[in-house]
């Protein structure tokens, strides 16, 4: 009787290891916050904190990055942060 085969599929095991990352939240590090979490501490509307943002991302003072976090009852998200570049 020949041995049952435990290894799975290529194809399954990359289907699964997706799904299993893509349900992670990721830690957000430090320095980097939303353009809502801007706007909350500039003391201005989320659309004036983004237009804020935006130009500050084409100027070279901020940068983006998106990081994979909770996004109310939709689970876990990608969202832009931004993060102010280095100063020289």
């Amino acid at each position: 009787m020949a041995a049952e085969r435990t290894e799975m599929a290529p194809a399954e095991l990359l289907r699964r290891l997706r799904l299993a990352i893509a349900n992670q939240p990721e830690e957000v590090p430090e320095g980097w916050k939303t353009a809502s979490q801007w706007a909350d501490l500039w003391n201005i509307s989320a659309n004036a904190a983004g237009i804020v943002l935006a130009k500050s991302v084409k100027a070279g003072l901020m940068e983006t990055r998106k990081f994979r976090v909770v996004a109310g009852n939709r689970g876990a998200y990608p969202t832009v942060h931004y993060k102010q570049t280095k100063t020289k």
